[in-house]
Order: C-alpha cells, then sequence, then structure tokens
C-alpha cells in the first residue's frame, strides 16, 4: 500500500471533489471537513456569502450532536443529513471517522441523485483519508 503525503492526499481530495462538483450541474459547492476538528480542508465553494470555516464547525457540531443523541437513543450513528432552506438545501454525510463531506445544492435539486453520489464519494474520502493527519501547514 502506498501512503501519499498530506500535500498529495490533499490535492488528490481536491481533484475527486472538483470532478463531482462539476458533473453535478445543481451543485454549487463542497467542503470536505476533518472531523471532529471542524477544520475545512478541500472546498469547491465559489460563492462569496458562504463561509467555508463556519460551514465546517457548524457540520462538525451537528455530527457531534447527532451521534451523541444516536449513540444515547441506541439507534445507531448519523450517516446523512438533509438540510432544508429558502435559498437551498445542504447535505451533511459522513465521510469516515476522519472527515465529514458537505454539499450545497440548489433548491430544486434532485436529491436523491446527490445523495446516492455523495455516498459513493464518502466512501472514496473515506479509504483516501485513511492515514491522514492534519497538519498546522495543510490549513
Amino acid at each position: 500500500m502506498i501512503v501519499l503525503s498530506n500535500k498529495d492526499t490533499l490535492s488528490k481530495l481536491k481533484a475527486i471533489i472538483q470532478d463531482f462538483t462539476d458533473s453535478q450541474s445543481d451543485v454549487q459547492g463542497q467542503i470536505v471537513i476533518t472531523y471532529p476538528g471542524g477544520v475545512p480542508i478541500v472546498n469547491t465553494w465559489k460563492g462569496g456569502k458562504i463561509d467555508p470555516i463556519l460551514v465546517g464547525a457548524i457540520s462538525a457540531a451537528v455530527k457531534l450532536t447527532f451521534r451523541y443523541l444516536c449513540e444515547q437513543l441506541r439507534k445507531g450513528i448519523l450517516k446523512k443529513l438533509f438540510i432544508n432552506s429558502d435559498y437551498g438545501r445542504v447535505i451533511i454525510q459522513d465521510a469516515g471517522p476522519k472527515a465529514i463531506l458537505t454539499s450545497i445544492i440548489d433548491k430544486e435539486a434532485d436529491l436523491f441523485r446527490i445523495a446516492f453520489g455523495m455516498t459513493n464519494l464518502a466512501i472514496e474520502l473515506e479509504k483516501l483519508l485513511e492515514d491522514f493527519t492534519l497538519e498546522v501547514s495543510d490549513i
């Protein structure tokens, strides 16, 4: 097994995320966030109104909160969360023990098509980030 450097891992991660974002016309952007830290490590979001650091912090907080609730209720673990608003939708997807994949999508987007693609993408991200450790220089 070849272990990639953090720089190589982040480059490959960016390419994978960018390919998915580009292939889905209704995906406005995606952010990969370290967990549990909430630090965005890859971002394809081009909009100026959303701060990826804020999205990362909220996504990590949501995952921590729902993880705790699921454990307390003995109902498994949170894999995916859909959020609807007047302006669009957000999907927060678990991407293994080290990352969260957050997608910002159009209000009228085909939620199930994108969610299915994100599930496959999350599996790929989990494998890629298996040996990844966030360093200060990566931020």
